[in-house]
């Protein structure tokens, strides 16, 4: 049986299935496809002032594309909103569906550059000094992120710290408490 990414209580594993939310839509240069999503669909009008709803992009079951550049690739995937990615249908975002899909890294990749890059734009400034000490629930399998509610379970911790991936919040694995963003 392949377990659900909302179920599980240990971090993914590359190479094994699991059933992740997708979302049917066209990205340019890829074509309509189901593209795994990770977290709810959202706006981010505070402090981002982003207010296109959109989700993002599970960079962790997407196939590499052969990209000499894989790295940056898909740092850039992974905080891409999938509204400016994915062609809008008459009625707007989808709802997610569940496909079963492999997965091919262990987390959305983050590059030095894109988190110097973060930790200088005043919006996500703003949206991490906001969450810096709450504390994270536990729904019984891991941390869930304060933030947008993203089970981090299937997270791996690096240095004692999951980063949440669709806003880059630091959240301590031990304590569950929301770390100050680095640099700070």
């Amino acid at each position: 049986m392949t377990a659900r990414l909302d179920q599980l209580t240990a971090p993914v594993e590359v190479g094994v299935f699991y059933l992740v939310p997708t979302v049917r839509g066209e990205w340019k240069p890829y074509g309509v496809r189901d593209w795994p999503v990770i977290g709810p669909r959202h706006n981010d009008r505070h402090c981002l002032n982003f207010d296109p709803t959109h989700y993002h992009l599970d960079a962790r079951f997407m196939p590499s594309f052969g990209r000499s550049d894989d790295d940056w690739f898909w740092c850039q995937v992974a905080v891409a909103p999938l509204q400016v990615n994915i062609r809008l249908n008459a009625d707007g975002l989808p709802d997610p569906i569940w496909k079963r899909r492999k997965c091919r890294r262990t987390e959305n990749p983050y590059t030095p550059q894109l988190m110097e890059q973060v930790s200088r734009n005043k919006g996500f400034q703003c949206l991490h000094d906001e969450y810096a000490g709450r504390q994270a629930k536990h729904d019984g399998r891991g941390w869930v992120c304060p933030h947008r509610a993203v089970p981090l379970a299937d997270h791996v911790a690096r240095e004692g710290v999951i980063q949440c991936p669709l806003h880059l919040l630091r959240i301590d694995a031990h304590t569950g408490k929301v770390l100050p963003r680095e640099g700070a």
